[in-house]
């Protein structure tokens, strides 16, 4: 009784079939797998329900079932309609008293769900949600697949470390939202240029892998790493803009390079550096002095992260003078950050600010150097000193000019919690990051103009600039670059150029101030153009507070 109940209702389908595999009856759980009616598939050969590519499997199943009577499984059936499924089947034969099977009993379970759960944990497990491709886990399980075969084939193998230039500064500007759409468009067009036996591998942010497995040779590698760059060249469409985007790739290569998976990813990620140190959409094969050389970046690495997050113990100002070459005077201050490390001389903001740049460490430091700026204003105006009376100037990386740049406190928002009168404060913004700036970041800088800080534009003359775009926004000084104004008294052109940019500025109401003047013959080259502030070494060099009063005294009374 209760086994006809198992048989009537069971959540399993059962078959019973002759010694022959011919169906003799079936549950009415068969008929709601299958669609098949149990009483019309009566006489059946069983085959007929397996799949036709299955024949080779079902021929095992039955040898294995003659040898011992009993076989499970995964098998590939069919309903009646048409469609495929999974079937997790147990087959077990029913003997006579004399040993000879007279039946076997087939009990199976539909296991479509079961596989697309698999498939969606397969799927989440191994695969980038964003882009879709590899991620690193698999790319780690095929790069190791790929050495053990290209071992015993005795085959190359080639490893290229993609990173996109300049994302971060995209991602930074023009939000999360951006940068995730650069990201699956930069994979889509890398995926398009490799060919179906090749693995393209998101490697986290903005990194990507693509390891190659068949007819390699450096000569292939690098003309690989040449398509993609160039794939990438055409500019991206990105949140209502073009963004023009290069990739620096670092080539590695089994066996010359290394035979393990780990440290062939690691060389190709050190090759990619030396490619980036080189310039944008650069690519590299391996160089075994670079491990060297990285593991002496990290140690500067982390000991200017340390030196950023206790500032006071690390850094210094020193204040250098900007003068009027026609009367001599002083007419403001740059305040410059110094670091200093035990044994070492104190280290130039150009040795050190790229990389709290690329740390996302600057806009720390520039607010412990507006900081300091700010103490020492008060010093001198609570002490009657003259040098209260003077501007002073600060340089700030690009990053700072966006709402939330720090611990989302906007630069505006900043100033009015340190200083009440922001007058005698100049905010100085590198020419080359005023390409095209976000919507917010105009906003921010005519709040500060509000607030009185003048807004000076450095390094005039190195990078590119959109002078129709600047006339929109609120500076009223700009540097010309140390670079230009070196060659003044030795190349007309360069006297050209500054003439002209100087003609264009004062039509848009900004003052150039010249930087780097390193002799007499620079101050008179600027003088007869018309340029009368300037700074350098030859007029004063970089001081500390004690050495500048001690100056100052002096020049005042030379003047």
């Amino acid at each position: 009784m209760f086994a006809e109940l198992a048989f009537e209702h069971g959540p399993v389908g059962l078959v019973i079939t002759d010694a022959n595999h011919r169906v003799l009856t079936a549950n009415p759980t068969f008929t709601t797998i299958t669609g098949y009616n149990n009483q019309g598939v009566v006489g059946w050969d069983i085959e007929r329900f397996h799949s036709q590519d299955q024949q080779p499997e079902y021929q095992r199943i039955r040898q294995a079932l003659a040898e011992s009577g009993y076989w499970q499984g995964e098998v590939h059936c069919h309903r009646k309609n048409g469609e495929r499924y999974p079937e997790l089947l147990a087959i077990e034969a029913i003997h006579d008293t004399q040993g000879q099977v007279t039946h076997y009993v087939r009990a199976f379970l539909d296991i479509t769900s079961i596989k697309q759960t698999e498939s969606q944990l397969r799927q989440k497990a191994h695969y980038d949600p964003l882009t879709g491709l590899a991620n690193r886990l698999l790319l780690r399980d095929r790069l190791e697949h790929a050495i053990r075969h290209a071992e015993r084939q005795e085959h190359a193998l080639a490893l290229l470390f993609l990173d996109l230039d300049g994302f971060k500064r995209i991602n930074d500007s023009l939000g999360h939202a951006a940068g995730d759409q650069l990201l699956i468009q930069a994979a889509r067009r890398l995926g398009r240029l490799l060919r179906e036996q090749d693995t393209l591998a998101r490697f986290g942010g903005d990194e990507f892998i693509i390891l190659i497995e068949r007819d390699v040779s450096e000569a292939s590698a690098q003309a690989v790493a040449l398509r993609l760059q160039e794939a990438l060249e055409p500019p991206f469409w990105i949140a209502g803009q073009h963004l023009p985007v290069s990739a620096s790739i670092g080539i590695a290569l089994y066996p010359k390079d290394s035979i393990e998976a780990d440290d062939l990813i690691r060389q190709a990620d050190s090759a990619m550096y030396a490619a980036k140190r080189a310039g944008h959409g650069q690519y590299a094969f391996v160089d075994k002095a670079l491990g060297r050389d990285l593991q002496r970046q990290l140690k500067r690495e982390m000991a200017l992260h340390e030196a950023i997050h206790m500032p006071d113990r690390h850094f210094r100002l020193v204040y250098q003078p900007q003068v009027d070459l026609t009367s001599g005077k002083v007419v403001g201050l740059e305040a410059l950050v110094r670091w200093h490390q035990p044994g070492h001389p104190p280290a130039l903001p150009n040795e050190f600010l790229p990389l709290a740049h690329s740390l996302g460490l600057a806009v720390r430091l520039d607010r412990w150097v507006i900081h300091q700026a700010i103490a020492q204003h008060e010093s001198w105006v609570a002490s009657d000193s003259p040098l209260a009376a003077l501007p002073i100037a600060v340089n700030i990386v690009d990053q700072h000019l966006l709402e939330s740049a720090f611990d989302n406190v906007p630069l505006d928002q900043y100033l009015r919690s340190q200083v009440g009168d922001a007058s005698w404060l100049t905010l100085e913004v590198a020419s080359d990051t005023l390409a095209c700036e976000p919507e917010e970041t105009q906003h921010l800088l005519r709040r500060l103009k509000r607030l009185g800080v003048t807004l000076s534009i450095d390094e005039l003359g190195e990078g590119r600039i959109n002078f129709a775009y600047l006339s929109r926004l609120p500076f009223t000084q700009a540097k010309f670059s140390g670079s230009l104004v070196s060659t003044l008294a030795k190349h007309k052109r360069s006297r050209l150029l500054l003439s002209g940019i100087a003609q264009m500025l004062d039509s848009l109401g900004v003052h150039g101030l010249a930087v780097g003047v390193e002799n007499q013959a620079t101050a008179d080259a600027l003088v007869s153009e018309g340029i009368t502030r300037a700074q350098g070494n030859h007029l004063a060099r970089p001081m500390s507070v004690d050495e500048l009063a001690e100056w100052f005294a002096q020049a005042n009374q030379e003047t």
